[in-house]
């Protein structure tokens, strides 16, 4: 069983815990809820299900039962605090602090390249226009940017795109796209991350309005009032939409710039009451 200090979920790590020592011993969960002090047989079943929380002396005894000291006591209570907190700001900071103990005690966490790639808005940028600015150097990269970003960020986003194989580098310094492809991975992990490039690529649309003249850019709208079901119905129209473009981006060829194609479906309001029928 890996070391705590990899995992990026708790669920995960208790699960497998119980399924090593199920293997060994026979141990059950009304064993593993005993040992943790819980009178219910199934609520850390249900923990690694989703269905239930641990609270902060649930930590604390479920670590105690697990065995955890030290470095990896810490790290489970950052990590429970990851993955049960709503606030992406507050995410960001645990997730932060499980790196920082997680490299110092030199481990890695799963799902830590997915997190630096959707990171930043220049590097997915980066990945597409870096093969086709032939020898172009940081700074002349940056020069091609439509959104102002100093050479350091180009430097350093160029960087991370090579040490995670996104993009390989030749002798003359000429740049190709890596055969590694960045997945969903751990879905906690990324999805924060992917909410962070949502938001930064929405600024970037806002700025559009004043930056690019209107020739090249498409932005419009609709405020609507639906129902659920019309909801649904949308969400779907939106996703064939998402592998309609896709395949119009997969017959294209001689790329000439990098665009990037936000479709947002929002609420702007709670829930309405239904409309009475009047007879």
């Amino acid at each position: 069983m890996k070391p705590v200090l990899e995992y990026s979920s708790y669920r995960v790590y208790i699960r497998d815990y119980y399924a090593e020592r199920k293997e060994r011993s026979g141990f059950t969960w009304r064993d593993f809820a005993k040992a943790a002090g819980y009178s219910s047989p199934v609520f850390l079943k249900l923990v690694c299900d989703g269905k239930a929380n641990l609270s902060e002396a649930g930590i604390e005894r479920v670590a105690s039962a697990m065995g955890l000291v030290g470095a990896d006591l810490q790290y489970f209570r950052l990590l429970v605090a990851f993955n049960q907190e709503k606030s992406s700001a507050a995410k960001k900071k645990y997730f932060a602090e499980m790196r920082k103990l997680a490299n110092e005690n030199s481990f890695a966490i799963v799902g830590e390249d997915q997190y630096d790639y959707y990171g930043s808005w220049l590097n997915p940028v980066l990945r597409e226009m870096a093969p086709r600015l032939d020898g172009a150097t940081p700074a002349q990269m940056a020069g091609e940017l439509v959104f102002e970003s100093a050479t350091s960020n180009v430097k350093n986003s160029l960087k991370l795109l090579e040490k995670n194989g996104m993009l390989e580098k030749d002798e003359q310094g000429h740049y190709r796209q890596g055969n590694r492809s960045i997945t969903t991975g751990n879905l906690d992990v990324t999805s924060l991350a992917i909410r962070e490039m949502h938001r930064q690529m929405g600024e970037l649309a806002v700025q559009s309005l004043d930056q690019v003249p209107v020739n090249e850019r498409d932005v419009s709208g609709l405020t609507i009032g639906i129902s659920e079901n019309a909801f649904e119905k949308i969400t779907k129209e939106i996703a064939e939409f998402r592998r309609r473009i896709s395949a119009i981006v997969m017959d294209d060829s001689g790329e000439e710039r990098v665009y990037r194609l936000n479709v947002q479906l929002f609420p702007l309001t709670n829930t309405l009451p239904k409309e009475e029928s009047h007879v």
